[in-house]
């Protein structure tokens, strides 16, 4: 069987916690076309950008919290944080 690289494929949305997470702190590359992280998932990294437009500001403000706590020494209180996010893309990487 032959495997589909991430850069093809359109991800599906999830309610797990840790792909809220990743959506929440991944979704600014895919405002930047060159980086190496977008071209290994464009779709992925697009729809990101288009699941964080249509959160609320406050889900916007949280997204930017989570980033905050990620560098923290709170970091695992990050997951939990993320899971009152709405459903975001899953995760390909």
């Amino acid at each position: 069987m032959v495997r589909t690289s991430a850069r093809n494929v359109r991800p599906t949305l999830s309610s797990d916690a840790r792909d809220k997470l990743a959506a929440a702190l991944g979704w600014h590359y895919g405002r930047f076309k060159e980086s190496r992280e977008y071209q290994m998932a464009p779709i992925y990294f697009d729809m990101l950008v288009e699941w964080h437009e249509a959160l609320s500001a406050d889900d916007q403000e949280l997204c930017l919290t989570l980033a905050d706590v990620m560098a923290s020494a709170h970091k695992g209180a990050a997951e939990g944080m993320a899971a009152s996010l709405p459903p975001s893309p899953r995760c390909l990487l």
